[in-house]
């Protein structure tokens, strides 16, 4: 314990930028949680700074910290650093770490501190499954990496079944493993809490909201609205892909039916999940884990459209009960699902009504009980 008579708890986690989604979304979500139901924990974020900048810094919120140490370079958006020079001084005062993966610089540091480690609690959050990823090429090099780490974990956990199933690294550690389905900020939630009705032959609105980058699949999307009547695409996020995804929009001539929105506040996109039609999520690989953004499109009673991947996201959203899910890199499919729902009023009362009921497993509060466990 520390002096002040509190665990403190150092989380390792990457931090690109303010934006919707990504394992920054999931700490915040653990601090602000476990905070609201417990005052005996403080929480120390570790990271790197979010552009490539030799410029670090630290930042209160009263009760806890963030600091973030400098990024040289950034390589697929992921910060490259061997530099974590508070490291060890911030493993020594805290009783747990909690570090979250994958984050291949950090990975690497901790253990070069793991002689340090080793007399601490350490947890491990995995989000994603790296075989099925953009960093599969790596995979060689980097799982032996991650089996360190493992062997060296009090506790594993991850979003879904769905990880373990198909990690062959996981499975070694099965009894290690617990299962925490992640949550959503009640922010974004219509207190209304009604199904949603719709009619036909009205414009219909479709959203999403997530980084806009290859895995996204947002060209999908784009592509399975070209041509449709009465409907409008709404693309809430920024990210590399940003440009590219304009001018398909330009060259298709569907300036007028696909609407980007890159900054979004929060009023704003709650005002968007109460006035739009349907959800969808077209990501076309595990880079995609979970998809929280469907949790707060449910919780406003919207249906969902995800795609059929090894990881939580079709754990989510569930196919005909809250919505379909599809092949991913199908347009085709994805274009017939939307005007399924869309054109049927019955039906998309049905997955309406089942949204606002599946939302409840993944409460705030049941997710923060979780995490207060394995930090007592």
């Amino acid at each position: 314990m520390t002096k002040d008579n509190q665990t403190t708890i150092l989380e390792t986690v990457k931090f690109y930028k303010p934006s919707k989604g990504g394992m920054e979304t999931v700490v915040e979500t653990i601090v602000d949680s476990v905070c609201a139901l417990s005052d005996n924990h403080r929480f120390l974020v570790y990271s790197n700074t979010h552009t490539s900048s030799l410029l670090s810094g630290e930042y209160k919120d009263g009760r806890n910290l963030i600091i973030k140490e400098s990024t040289p370079f950034l390589f697929k958006s992921q910060p490259l650093s061997i530099f974590y020079l508070s490291l060890k001084k911030l493993i020594h005062e805290s009783d747990i770490i909690h570090h979250h993966y994958p984050f291949p610089t950090m990975e690497i540091a901790l253990l070069r501190n793991r002689n340090l480690i080793k007399n601490k609690k350490l947890i491990i959050t995995w989000h994603a499954n790296i075989q099925q990823s953009r960093w599969k090429a790596i995979s060689r090099f980097y799982d032996p990496i991650a089996n360190k780490l493992l062997k060296m974990a009090s506790c594993i956990v991850v979003s879904s079944p769905q990880l373990i199933d198909n990690s062959f690294l996981l499975k070694r550690y099965i009894d290690k493993i617990k299962v925490i389905p992640l949550s959503y900020d009640s922010k974004f939630m219509n207190i209304n809490q009604q199904p949603r009705t719709i009619e036909r032959d009205t414009i219909k609105r479709i959203l999403f909201v997530g980084k806009l980058r290859e895995y996204k699949g947002v060209k999908y999307l784009i592509d399975s609205v070209k041509g449709l009547d009465k409907i409008e695409l709404i693309i809430v996020g920024s990210g590399e892909q940003e440009a590219e995804l304009k001018k398909q929009v330009e060259d298709n001539n569907m300036k007028s039916q696909v609407q980007f929105l890159n900054n979004a506040d929060d009023a704003q996109l709650r005002s968007l999940y109460q006035t739009c039609d349907l959800f969808v999520l077209p990501s076309i690989n595990e880079a995609e884990a979970f998809g929280v953004v469907q949790l707060e499109a449910m919780a406003n009673g919207l249906p969902v459209i995800n795609t059929k991947l090894n990881s939580g996201a079709s754990f989510v959203s569930l196919d005909k009960v809250t919505g379909f899910t599809v092949p991913p890199c199908n347009s085709i499919l994805l274009k017939n699902s939307i005007l399924e729902i869309l054109n049927d009023p019955i039906l998309y009362n049905f997955f309406s009504t089942n949204c606002l009921e599946r939302i409840k497993l993944f409460d705030s509060r049941e997710f923060a009980n979780e995490y207060l466990k394995l930090y007592e």
